[in-house]
């Protein structure tokens, strides 16, 4: 099913606001009865639990003391983009320079100019179904037409080329891949990488990778396309990466992020960043660049705190009968939460509401992600493991009933 412009307003991501609405509700009723409501357990964002590390912090401080805070070049400080290309060589094994990567206020802003860049009325965009509920809007803001190609719960939530080539006509534009992905925690094989980024040069396709969870890998191998391509091949301008300094340093409210590409395709953005935003705050690029060249056992840290809560939750969901997979990657985990017929006996965002108000437990619809994930629910492993495993078994007894 392509999806227009013109149904802009009914794509997923509302089951977010319907959840957080109506935790505010029930919360206004208690205090109306003069009760006192326990904030829920919050297993619907995707946000680490996690304090900004410290030295990340105090970078931050000591530029706020220090330095003037001008206005700044709109693609980044040089001294940032030149930690950013080294970043990517060492983390994501590929070679760029200064000239092939722009910051960004997140990988939110690094989409969006992307998208006005690259893609217009009339162009179509293969995205994943499901998905980050944001590329929907962002892509319909610039008037492009979204093509959801399925992931496959059966198979670990991976896609099908042979879908894909049944999806594609002359007017597809883009090919968009997530890996590790977000809601499924799926991580994308090499060989599986390799298959994608053949398709998307063969019919001549940017293939944009999102790949904002590079760093939070519990199995297997983060694979960037850009590691497959050949000496020059980067400036061919096919390949478009993007990057985020919220997950892996947990520095959502920061405001960082980034993006790769040929030089050509980079100016390009470059000039759509001037005319959004001007530039990101030089005690942002502080903060980002103490956070790069910083000691790194915080990333290990989370992300085997992460992988605990992963493990906490497979093993509840095998109890309860309702494992489906484990999640590689991301912190993420969709659990099925069909009844013992097969049935969804609260469709849409029902299921979320009644657990938030039975449970007190917070959670994201799955049809928030798209239509192959309507049957789901997806949890946080970003929370407490405490919160976590209050939260799962919350889900199962609920679906049970």
């Amino acid at each position: 099913m392509k999806i227009g412009k013109e149904s802009i307003y009914n794509q997923p991501a509302g089951g977010f606001g319907a959840v957080s609405a109506y935790a505010r509700q029930l919360q206004r009723e208690a205090l109306e009865r003069g009760e006192a409501l326990l904030p829920p357990r919050p297993l619907q964002m995707g946000e680490p639990d996690f304090l900004t590390p410290t030295h990340i912090r105090k970078a931050a401080i000591e530029a706020l003391e220090r330095e003037v805070i001008p206005y700044g070049p709109p693609p980044g400080w040089p001294w940032f983009r030149d930690l950013l290309a080294e970043k990517i060589r060492r983390v994501n094994g590929y070679h760029v320079g200064v000239e092939n990567v722009v910051a960004t206020m997140g990988g939110t802003n690094a989409l969006q100019s992307i998208f006005h860049t690259t893609v217009g009325p009339g162009d179509e965009v293969l995205i994943p179904d499901p998905c980050w509920p944001v590329y929907y809007t962002q892509l319909l803001a610039c008037g492009a037409t979204v093509v959801p190609y399925h992931l496959d719960p059966a198979n670990e939530w991976l896609p099908s080329v042979a879908e894909l080539e049944q999806l594609v006509t002359p007017r597809t534009r883009m090919l968009l891949i997530n890996t590790p992905g977000n809601p499924t925690g799926a991580v994308f094989p090499r060989e599986l990488i390799a298959d994608l980024l053949a398709f998307a040069l063969r019919h001549d396709l940017y293939l944009l990778s999102d790949e904002c969870y590079d760093q939070i890998v519990f199995e297997g191998e983060h694979v960037s396309p850009a590691t497959l391509l050949g000496e020059g091949e980067l400036e061919q301008g096919h390949f478009i990466g993007v990057y985020t300094f919220s997950k892996t340093y947990a520095m959502t409210g920061w405001r960082v992020g980034y993006a790769v590409a040929s030089k050509a395709l980079i100016k390009s953005i470059s000039e759509v960043l001037a005319g959004s935003h001007t530039n990101v705050s030089l005690i942002s690029q502080r903060a980002a660049a103490a956070a790069l060249t910083g000691p790194q056992d915080c990333v290990t840290t989370m992300r085997e705190a992460y992988r605990r809560r992963r493990d906490l939750a497979t093993r509840l969901l095998k109890e309860h009968d309702r494992y489906i997979y484990t999640p590689h990657g991301a912190f993420y985990a969709l659990i099925d939460v069909r009844d013992r017929t097969g049935r969804v006996s609260r469709r849409d965002n029902q299921f979320a509401l009644d657990l938030l108000r039975e449970y007190n437990v917070m959670i994201a619809p799955g049809n928030s992600f798209g239509a192959t994930s309507a049957e789901f629910v997806r949890i946080s492993l970003a929370a407490s493991d405490e919160d976590v495993e209050y939260g799962v078994r919350a889900i199962c007894e609920f679906a049970d009933k």
